[in-house]
């Protein structure tokens, strides 16, 4: 991942991370449950030079940590931290999308389900911030504490078009 994207934007600051082939079935593996670069590179069918530059990207950026685990010599593992364990609700809406968008009521190769209950996760729904659920079509993008000029010139722009 050579070019990075500047925009004061928290899509393309998560592209600066994430915006590859791999890194996200790297990430789904430490989900699955590895933490071996052997692991990882079975699992994924990643080139090793190209692993070893994900790997260090994550642990980096704070989404894996790199332990010591060699009795013999150097060894490690790579774990999930809170920041990459938070990563959880984007993997299943990404596993949603592609299960209804890419393959399909019927053929979807992961199904998300509740621990608890068994049942099927069939959707994610957004919440505001007491907790109370939002409808998509009711979720608009407005700037934040660290939005640029740009980024406010944009969304005026966006809800102009929109009417709002």
């Amino acid at each position: 991942m050579t070019h990075k994207h500047t925009h004061t934007c928290a899509i393309a600051g998560m592209l600066n991370i994430f915006g590859d082939h791999w890194t996200w079935l790297v990430v789904r593996e430490a989900f699955y449950g590895a933490t071996r670069f052997k692991d990882f590179q079975r699992n994924t069918g990643i080139s090793r030079n190209l692993l070893a530059d994900r790997l260090s990207v994550l642990v980096d950026e704070g989404i894996f940590k790199k332990v010591d685990i060699g009795t013999q010599g150097t060894r490690f593992a790579y774990e999930l931290t809170d920041k990459g364990q938070s990563l959880q609700p984007v993997l299943a809406a990404m596993t949603l999308w592609g299960n209804e968008h890419v393959f399909g009521a019927g053929n979807e190769p992961v199904v998300m389900v509740d621990q608890k209950t068994g049942q099927r996760v069939e959707s994610l729904q957004p919440v505001n911030a007491r907790g109370r659920k939002v409808l998509p079509e009711n979720v608009v993008a407005m700037p934040g504490p660290g939005a640029s000029k740009a980024t406010i010139r944009r969304l005026e722009e966006a809800a102009a078009l929109d009417g709002s």
